[in-house]
């Protein structure tokens, strides 16, 4: 079972991802071959009675021997009849009248009996039929020397050979066995006309019940067609203009999303990208106001200073990274990546307490520190021993941070957690694209604070590696504490990878843009803690991947 639903869920991944030009051709080629289909199917179901004269000749064959057959018959009654009346002629004038008129129906028995002597060489012809007919020709044949016999001598004033010619009368049985031999042939070509009008008539029949069914299919065709259009294109086009309006009337929090052919999913991701434009023109208009009240000067200073390095650039590893201060423009939050001299690179991310220009003072200490103690000695629980010292004087203040050594050559990473939420290791199922947690970087240590500068060893490092294909996530609380106005559920690590599990891909650009936008739409639209966030991905690429910052991802005061 499980098996099925992973090969369905494969499909609908393969055809969502179906270009609609493609749909379209899919759509087109089939609709033509059936079209095909049924014309082929019409053509090879047409009667014979409907066709060129080629496909009429069983029927017409038929009917037309039968025709001659009787015309035969009638020649033959007309020549014995005339042949009667001159062998018995006694006048001159009634001899040559007589004569006239023998010699006439003879001719035209003659016209009759030739296309009967054709037709019994016809291939095709019914054997039955072929042999009747061949009888009464033959007999015909013998009637016609007998009478002729008889006709000479009359011509020749033979009195006695024509007494003994007419002697038993052998025209009249010569005749009479012509005519029993004719009433056969007609019976046996009248059955065979009947058989083949109602093999026509089947035929007939066959072919209008096979025109319903072409236009039942093609009646069926254009809805389907219809269904089709609306389904692909008036559909998604009408999902994608009504959340647009939800967008142009100032619901800023719901996403813009389109499941769907590639070219109108990637118009609602553009009309995404714009709305999460809007939210952070809107988030930077209310921290410019609120830096106003914190103190223009001292916060442009803690901000510069705050600002992080560059995000490294390293073959086969890509990182982004985004901070979203709570109030203003300055943060407790902060984070940076460092490349150390033995060629590997620390990611620091920390949170302190509090919020405002107070808060940015110590965050910058803390981060002066940490800078310093890695740049002497790149081991992470050595550099938080160290930081702790900024709170010898901030006995009302804590941080927690979390310091990561990363080896890009091997992926081991060392780490040290001064009770810092845990980093997660985050990997994409091959099967249904859900992301689930793999790996934990659990704290190694207390928070940082005055309660243990002279306590030995509070913080020990710990190693673990990254895998390729996985993401390394550090995040401070605001991310995963985000919630409602008045409410107490709290997003949690859970609604974020819900939220990633939708993802085409799971790069850290997306997956930093998807959870800051996602924390933001669970709270409301505004941050109740400042949300920090680095990302970081081993791939298996062998070339160098540029990694890209999110929107003011190297500016914490952005």
């Amino acid at each position: 079972m499980g098996q099925l639903r992973g090969v369905g869920s494969a499909w609908r991944r393969l055809w969502t991802r179906t270009t609609l030009q493609r749909r379209v051709s899919v759509m087109g080629i089939s609709f033509l071959a059936i079209v095909l289909v049924l014309t082929v199917v019409l053509i090879a179901s047409r009667p014979w009675s409907t066709s060129s004269p080629a496909t009429q000749r069983p029927e017409r064959t038929g009917s037309q021997l039968t025709e001659q057959i009787d015309e035969f018959g009638r020649a033959v009654v007309q020549a014995q009849s005339t042949h009667q009346l001159y062998v018995t002629a006694s006048t001159v004038e009634r001899l040559q009248r007589e004569q006239r008129a023998r010699a006439a129906a003879m001719e035209r028995y003659e016209q009759v009996r030739r296309p009967l002597v054709t037709a019994v060489g016809r291939p095709g012809l019914d054997e039955e039929v072929r042999q009747r007919l061949t009888r009464v020709l033959d007999d015909a044949a013998y009637w016609r020397s007998v009478t002729d016999r008889q006709a000479d001598f009359k011509a020749d004033l033979d009195q006695v050979g024509l007494s003994d010619s007419i002697l038993d009368d052998p025209s009249a049985q010569a005749f009479l066995a012509v005519y029993l031999d004719l009433g056969p042939l007609n019976e046996r070509l009248r059955e065979i006309d009947d058989r083949t009008r109602g093999a026509l008539v089947d035929q007939r029949d066959r072919f209008r019940y096979v025109q319903l069914v072409v236009a039942g299919i093609a009646l069926l065709l254009v809805p389907a067609v219809l269904h089709l259009v609306r389904r692909w294109v008036l559909r998604p086009l009408g999902s994608l203009s009504e959340q647009l309006l939800r967008v142009g009337g100032g619901d800023l929090q719901t996403p813009v999303s389109l499941p769907g052919p590639p070219e109108l999913a990637a118009v609602a991701a553009s009309a995404e990208t714009m709305r999460r434009r809007i939210l952070d023109e809107l988030a930077d208009a209310v921290s410019a106001r609120e830096a106003l009240k914190q103190g223009q000067p001292l916060v442009a200073e803690v901000r510069d200073q705050l600002t992080a390095h560059d995000l490294p650039v390293v073959p086969g590893w890509s990182s982004a990274a985004a901070l979203r201060p709570a109030e203003g423009l300055l943060a407790g939050d902060w984070y940076d990546v460092l490349p150390l001299a033995d060629g590997r690179f620390a990611v620091v991310v920390a949170d302190v307490s509090g919020h405002g220009a107070r808060a940015g003072i110590v965050a910058i200490q803390l981060k002066r520190l940490l800078e310093a103690a890695l740049n002497l000695a790149p081991e992470p629980d050595l550099a938080l021993a160290m930081a702790a010292r900024v709170f010898a004087d901030e006995a009302e203040r804590f941080a927690s941070c979390v310091v990561v050594v990363v080896d890009p050559d091997s992926g081991t990473v060392s780490y040290a957690n001064a009770g810092h939420p845990a980093p997660v290791v985050l990997r994409a199922g091959e099967e249904d694209g859900s992301v689930r947690v793999v790996g934990e970087l659990e704290a190694t240590g207390p928070l940082l604070s005055w309660l243990h500068l002279d306590v030995p060893g509070s913080w020990h490092t710990a190693t673990t590696s990254l895998a390729p294909g996985s993401v390394l996530v550090v995040y401070t609380d605001g991310l995963t504490e985000a919630r409602p106005t008045g409410s107490t559920d709290e997003l949690g690590i859970e609604g974020v990878l819900q939220a990633l599990g939708g993802l085409p891909e799971l790069t850290p650009q997306a997956l930093v843009d998807e959870a800051l936008d996602v924390a933001r739409r669970f709270s409301g639209g505004r941050a109740r803690d400042d949300v920090t966030l680095v990302a970081l991905s081993r791939g298996t690429a062998t070339v160098p991947s540029a990694p890209v910052a999110a929107d003011g991802a190297q500016d914490p005061g952005a």
